[in-house]
């Protein structure tokens, strides 16, 4: 996304002074009415003066800021959203897969409740589940299961859903041997302006179902972060999304499944948005693992360690989003993104796996940051 310039009111409105609205009021007196400060009249008109400045230089340009996606915020953002044929996304439950063994034969109802153990850190989260499921004849199964809460607290680790809230007879135990994906919390100001200005510089396309538009209503479903557009990858007609979710992870299936009913409404031919004829496919990427190592950062006065960490990830997020189309992970990209972020005020030496070579990113894979190390200098 690029940088939003800073906002500047209109000169004529920086210019308008207490001082200057009132001298005009005053000369537009009879000439045989006192003007002179302290008189009734100056007296009487300077409150108006000083609430009409007001209005000028802080009231007014907060409107026009208003009327811009760059300066925009809150409910006005979301008007200028909809007016680009966008919505702010709403919080969206993590799904994830359990486990489940027992007696062969055992009913797993869809709905079946099942949750985390409640500790002093953290209350239980519950997980429903979507489907129903019968035990093998070597008494197990597995279940897709939706958190029954909206956001990031519903991505929880592995192996952490262990319990039953209400006991099901023949089931034994219980888990989700990989962790909880796709919670995310209500799309941000800055996100929604993201995609505003990016839809907004995507008018001029000439047809419906162009790359751009696969994107745009892809990155509309709630809990999807960033969509990869693969136009013909399979021959004529054909179009693959590769999505990740609002945490920057390879999207689950649930929410590979929402993207495809989205664009292709397969309940609903008339809400389709693809064009007809096509042949969509949606998946998740292979995710490019990349440890980072700093050495001998120093940061300038008033910021912390964790947060220009943070704000570093965050950069590298960004930049991640152009990477499939240049193939790679560029060191000096990266070294860029470190260099400018905030509180950054030098480093010894950058590493990226290691080394300082670029990274190769094949079509269905995406850069994933596992780790950023800091190290002291020798």
């Amino acid at each position: 996304m690029a940088t939003i310039p800073a906002f500047s009111a209109p000169d004529w409105l920086k210019t308008e002074t207490a001082e200057q609205i009132q001298a005009r009021m005053m000369e537009s007196l009879p000439p045989d009415i006192d003007d002179t400060e302290g008189g009734f009249p100056w007296d009487f008109t300077r409150p108006t003066a000083l609430i009409a400045a007001e209005l000028l230089q802080f009231y007014i340009p907060e409107a026009i800021k208003l009327m811009f996606p760059q300066w925009s915020s809150g409910e006005f953002l979301d008007y200028l959203a909809n007016m680009a044929r966008l919505a702010r996304k709403a919080p969206n439950f993590s799904s994830v897969t359990i486990e489940i063994t027992g007696e062969p034969g055992t009913i797993i109802a869809t709905g079946t409740v099942f949750a985390t153990p409640a500790t002093e850190e953290a209350e239980s989260i519950e997980f429903a589940t979507e489907e129903a499921c019968v035990l093998n004849e070597n008494g197990t199964g597995t279940v897709i299961a939706r958190a029954m809460i909206a956001g990031v607290e519903s991505n929880v680790n592995a192996n952490t859903i262990t319990m039953m809230s209400v006991p099901v007879e023949g089931i034994v135990s219980i888990t989700n041997p990989v962790k909880a994906t796709g919670g995310t919390e209500e799309e941000t100001d800055d996100e929604l302006r993201e995609r505003i200005l990016e839809a907004n510089e995507q008018m001029d396309d000439s047809y419906i179902g162009n790359e751009s538009d696969y994107k745009r209503w892809a990155e509309s479903v709630a809990g999807i972060g960033t969509a990869i557009v693969v136009p013909e990858w399979n021959g004529p007609e054909t179009v693959k999304i590769i999505v990740l979710d609002g945490n920057g992870e390879a999207a689950n299936e649930t929410l590979q499944k929402a993207v495809y009913n989205y664009i292709m409404s397969p309940e609903s031919p008339l809400d389709r948005l693809a064009p007809p004829n096509t042949i969509l496919t949606v998946s998740a990427p292979e995710l490019v693992e990349i440890d980072y190592t700093i050495k001998s950062i120093e940061l300038e006065d008033g910021y912390s360690q964790e947060e220009v960490l943070k704000d570093f990830k965050a950069g590298l997020a960004k930049y991640y989003k152009t990477v499939n189309s240049e193939g790679e992970v560029k060191y000096n990209w990266v070294h860029s993104v470190l260099t400018n972020t905030p509180g950054v005020d030098d480093f010894e030496e950058l590493l990226m796996n290691g080394g300082i070579s670029n990274i190769k990113i094949k079509l269905d894979q995406y850069p994933s940051t596992k780790s950023v190390m800091v190290k002291e200098g020798s």
